[in-house]
């Protein structure tokens, strides 16, 4: 099971790679395979840093999230001139060479190791974990706080287009909401980790994530202060759930388990955010009550996040 890692690096790699072979069908393919590998990346994570970094997991898990957050944005900023100068296909393919980086690197770190895999299941399992209320909360607050992110990344600039900004500046709020929240979410893991529970944590970041929605409703015109708080508080709320799913395991093998819980069930409740939402301001006609949702949301997402804050491990009873 210690091969997993490179597999997801070649998932990614082919997917990235083929997405630039010139088909439709290659485009939405190679997503689909690219998309794969992130996801068993994403899940393992927190087993990895469990298993290897125990006395560090706060570092590594924010530098993940920073570097995670930085290269999206980079890909994102960087495509539409690469496209210009060199063509769209080879503008898509170059985002598989650091795709190929990863699994050089990995796989040479793994090519010796002969630690213990913790991706194999145990007895139990996410199915021991169903019935755990711990497990829940954790991934309950996974669920929720992607959701207002996603919903965010999708509706954020046509809100403030609706308030009147100019589409350059709409857009640029945007990317200050995508890269806004790089400092917490580097900083929050490792607070997380030297404090005996992180209960204060989820609620700085919760009331923060609340009071900026609060703000975009009632007071627009201070837009470039609410994204930049909304956009801290989500990197914060972000990578402290990641580091919520290593804090609250016993070992490597129940924190891939309770990932694997977290984010599967956590993105599938995500993903209803932007649809919701949008749908919310066609059945209204005002994006008031659309952004009224989401402030409200955050109450709910402050409950789960100080519960799964509390000092105790999933299976504790």
């Amino acid at each position: 099971m210690a091969s997993i890692p490179p597999i997801t690096d070649e998932l990614h790699v082919v997917g990235v790679a083929g997405r630039a072979a010139g088909s439709s069908a290659a485009l939405f393919a190679g997503t689909v395979l690219a998309g794969i590998g992130i996801a068993i990346g994403n899940v393992i994570l927190p087993s990895i840093v469990k298993n290897r970094f125990e006395h560090a997991t706060g570092l590594v898990t924010g530098t993940y999230v920073a570097a995670l957050t930085a290269g999206a944005a980079l890909a994102a900023g960087l495509t539409v001139p690469l496209e210009r100068s060199i063509g769209w296909q080879a503008a898509l393919a170059v985002w598989a060479l650091p795709a190929v980086a990863a699994f050089a690197v990995l796989g040479t770190t793994l090519s010796g190791d002969r630690t213990p895999s913790p991706i194999q299941g145990q007895s139990g399992g996410v199915q021991g974990l169903l019935r755990d209320r711990l497990a829940w909360q954790v991934t309950l607050y996974m669920g929720l706080q992607s959701l207002v992110f996603y919903a965010g990344l999708a509706w954020l600039a046509a809100i403030l287009r609706d308030d009147g900004y100019s589409p350059g500046t709409a857009g640029a709020l945007l990317a200050v909401y995508a890269l806004g929240g790089i400092p917490s979410a580097a900083v929050v893991p490792v607070l997380a980790e030297r404090m005996r529970d992180q209960r204060v944590l989820a609620a700085v970041v919760c009331t923060a994530e609340g009071v900026a929605l609060l703000g975009l409703l009632l007071a627009t015109d201070a837009a470039v202060a609410w994204v930049t708080l909304l956009a801290l508080g989500q990197g914060g709320a972000f990578s402290l759930a990641l580091a919520l799913m290593v804090l609250r395991a016993p070992n490597a093998t129940v924190a891939a388990d309770l990932s694997g819980m977290a984010q599967g069930f956590g993105y599938a409740l995500a993903a209803l955010g932007p649809f919701a939402i949008g749908a919310l301001d066609d059945w209204s006609g005002s994006w008031d009550v659309a952004l009224s949702a989401l402030v409200a949301m955050t109450v709910p997402l402050l409950v789960v996040g100080v519960q799964a804050g509390r000092a105790r491990t999933v299976g504790a009873g």
